[in-house]
């Protein structure tokens, strides 16, 4: 080589001993750890370091004499020709360039070239060039500026607002598409403001705040140019921008999805309410993973929390009555094949143990085509009150059949007993003390009585017996019947009286009333059969509104409550459910009618009030009516009673019954009165025509064939106001009001009546200061 050549010159120009300057060109040059290569003017490789072959993978002696340019990449070698032409012309400079260069494997390597201009020097004589390798400095370049690039294309194109902003000065460093388009402002327009320009003044303060906080995503209130406020969820990111501190932030409108959420958490609230106001437990039920989940009223119908609540079909059917899973498994069998509704009522344990009545139902879930999926949604609802009532309106429904049956008969029935009675009363009256027929006669007498207090107990339980009720003290009642109550439940039993002072009036009929006592001490006796205490207390008391233990709704306000308790058997529950039910009876075959609580029941609830029950066994029982409660605390005074009174005047009498008219003309007759006899209206109209005398009283049955006696004593009273006029009937209270006669209103007698009971009513009702009420 030339430059070989001419360092050997130099080093034997040196003097003996001194090395050349080619040597020592030569051994700094070699010591580099980058490659060193030497170009001839037109490129030729002259030399190249032995570290050449490390970068380039040639050896340096396949370097040697080749064309520099030919391992240069062809897109880069104008380039690099130009800058050796520009080496060449300025001799003194250093030059750099950093361009490829091919690989002995085939691949291409960046390299950065340092050139020397040292043609001139006459121990180099060559274009001394330095290479190093900054492959992969130049593709970590290349790729930061491929991110960039990217992350600068994304900035622009996405959808949502995003910007930087200087972090110290808040002043908007760069804005995309979507935050011009969506707030409003120019690029221009932003470049001139900061952040706090598109926040509501109040809010300002809070984002100073967060500044200085963590960043992490946070909705804000941000207001566009129109001055229209949006709710914003802001995510950021600390960066660098241009050597100042920044912040990068993506804004997402989220003000409708807000809305939305709100709109759909008030109905989610309604709903649930709506399902709290039902009562119910909802569920969702997925078999293809066997899954149910809940919501609604769970605690207060079942006692468990959601999260306590079966997470399955295998849990929820171990809830379920031994008795009623057969019918649950059928149920659900049936269901799955034919897709149709689930409608069931099961027993569930409560968390309690104790179990209730639910109504199940539930309907397959269609998918968005409207075929129906595996999936089942349905609601769990409480029917054990339902049930309670539907079992009361059944045993009120028998109440209703017997009370009807005692209705239909009572008319034929009182008017057969007003003969048989009323005959017998005659009969006894004409019979001295030792006849030998009296006996007979007291025996039919007393079975026309036991008959009557019969027919008199079915429609009392029926509800439909006539009342005449009165203004009454139930102290007074209860202290006058105490001693036939002693009589009555016998002497291994002591009474027990706890009257209550002052206590309130009722409206009641005192019959009525003494059958309750009566009935109620007979009951306790039979449940004493070695004996024991029987108390009968009255007090006042306030109820409020709610249900009776009967299941009828209470009316609030003041009641007299009259308590009866024996220290007994008590009852079964059993048998407390039964107890008011017509012929009912715990007692041996032929002891009892079944008859007696169901009449006190039935007195109770038509005399306005309500009866409750405490008992257990071998505890006793009590039985609490509760009448309502009038003001004052006196009793009205009933006039006292005269025996048979006896009379002149002239009486009408009009009864389609042919054995009552009889009886009732001889017994009037017997008074003295003159009776004018009729068997109709129509008949009693003509009667009364040919009569002479005037008549003071009209004695006319209620329901008879044509017109009825209603119409009759208004037809009488349009042309004589001072008649007076007395009602019977042996109908029910329903059927006599329906013919006109509300008999608490009226001058009224029940039939059957006895000849004496009928002369003091026909005595009252003549002898009263008005002079009719009809």
């Amino acid at each position: 080589m030339t430059i070989s050549a001419e360092l050997s010159h130099q080093s034997r120009d040196s003097g003996p001993g001194a090395p050349s300057a080619e040597v020592q060109f030569r051994a700094v040059i070699e010591k580099s750890l980058d490659a060193v290569i030497l170009f001839g003017p037109d490129g030729t490789i002259r030399y190249a370091t032995p570290s050449s072959a490390r970068l380039l993978g040639y050896e340096a002696a396949e370097l040697d004499g080749t064309d520099g340019f030919e391992y240069v990449h062809p897109a880069d070698r104008d380039r690099v020709r130009g800058a050796l032409a520009t080496r060449l012309r300025e001799p003194d400079a250093t030059h750099t360039e950093v361009y490829r260069v091919r690989h002995k494997d085939g691949s291409w390597r960046w390299l950065e070239a340092r050139a020397v201009n040292l043609l001139f020097e006459p121990s180099v004589g060559a274009l001394v060039v330095t290479y190093r390798d900054v492959t992969r400095q130049h593709e970590a370049e290349d790729a930061l500026r491929r991110s960039e690039d990217q992350y600068r294309r994304l900035f622009e194109a996405s959808p949502h607002p995003m910007w930087v902003f200087d972090t110290e000065t808040l002043a908007f460093l760069a804005v995309n598409d979507a935050a011009v388009a969506r707030y409003g402002y120019t690029r221009e327009e932003f470049a001139r403001r900061t952040i706090r320009d598109i926040r509501p003044v109040e809010d300002v303060p809070a984002l100073l705040a967060d500044l200085r906080t963590p960043v992490s995503p946070k909705v804000w209130r941000h207001r566009w140019k129109d001055g229209a406020v949006r709710l914003v969820e802001v995510t950021g990111h600390d960066l660098e921008y241009d050597g100042r501190p920044g912040r990068l932030v993506l804004a997402h409108d989220v003000t409708d999805r807000t809305r939305a959420e709100a709109e759909v958490r008030a109905w989610k609230s309604r709903y649930e309410a709506a399902v709290r106001a039902t009562g119910q437990i909802l569920y969702e039920w997925d078999p293809s993973i066997n899954r149910l989940s809940w919501g609604g009223n769970s605690e207060s119908i079942l006692g468990y929390s959601e999260p306590e609540l079966p997470v399955n079909l295998v849990e929820w059917t171990d809830l379920i009555h031994p008795d009623d899973r057969g019918a649950f498994g059928n149920e659900i069998a049936r269901c799955g094949a034919s897709k149709s509704p689930f409608r069931l009522e099961y027993r569930v344990r409560r968390k309690d143990g104790a179990y209730t009545t639910v109504y199940d139902q539930g309907h397959f879930v269609p998918d968005p085509n409207g075929k129906l999926t595996e999936r089942v949604v349905g609601f769990v609802a409480d029917v054990t009150d339902r049930k309670r009532l539907e079992e009361q309106y059944r045993q009120a429904q028998k109440m209703e059949a017997v009370g009807q049956l005692a209705g239909g008969v009572a008319h034929d029935f009182n008017n057969l007993l007003t003969v048989i009675n009323g005959y017998s009363d005659i009969i006894l009256t004409m019979l001295h003390a030792h006849d030998p027929a009296r006996p007979m006669v007291e025996a039919v007498k007393r079975s026309g009585d036991r008959a009557a207090d019969l027919t008199r107990q079915l429609l009392a339980f029926g509800r439909q017996q006539v009342l005449q009720p009165q203004v009454l003290d139930l102290n007074a009642v209860v202290s006058d019947t105490a001693q036939m109550l002693r009589r009555l439940i016998g002497e291994d039993v002591e009474l027990v009286t706890r009257p209550g002072a002052p206590l309130l009036l009722v409206r009641a009929d005192p019959g009525q009333v003494n059958q309750v006592l009566m009935n109620l001490a007979v009951n306790a006796r039979d449940a004493m059969p070695t004996g024991g205490t029987l108390t009968i207390e009255t007090r006042n008391e306030v109820l409020g509104a709610g249900t009776a233990p009967d299941g009828a709704e209470v009316r609030p306000g003041p009641y007299v409550r009259l308590s009866v308790t024996d220290t007994g058997t008590g009852m079964s529950e059993d048998v407390r459910r039964h107890i008011f039910e017509p012929f009912f009876t715990t007692k041996e075959q032929g002891k009892g009618t079944g008859l007696g609580l169901a009449t006190v029941y039935g007195i109770v609830k038509q005399s306005g009030g309500h009866i409750e029950l405490e008992t257990a066994l071998g505890r006793g029982t009590t039985f609490r009516v509760y009448l309502p409660g009038l003001g004052g605390t006196t009793a009205d005074q009933k006039p006292g009673e005269s025996s048979a009174p006896k009379g002149a005047e002239v009486v009408l009498l009009v009864e389609d019954e042919p054995g009552v008219r009889a009886l009732a003309e001889l017994a009037l007759r017997k008074q003295g009165y003159t009776v004018l006899s009729a068997a109709s209206a129509e008949e009693a109209k003509a009667l009364v025509t040919r009569c002479e005398r005037t008549v003071d009283l009209l004695v006319t049955d209620v329901v008879m064939p044509g017109a009825g006696g209603r119409v009759l004593a208004e037809w009488f009273l349009a042309t004589r106001p001072s008649l007076k006029v007395l009602y019977m009937s042996g109908y029910t209270d329903d059927a006599v009001v329906r013919h006109g006669v509300e008999a608490a209103r009226v001058n009224f007698i029940q039939k059957p009546f006895t000849p004496s009971s009928l002369s003091r009513k026909v005595r009252e009702v003549l002898d009263a200061r008005s002079a009719h009420t009809s």
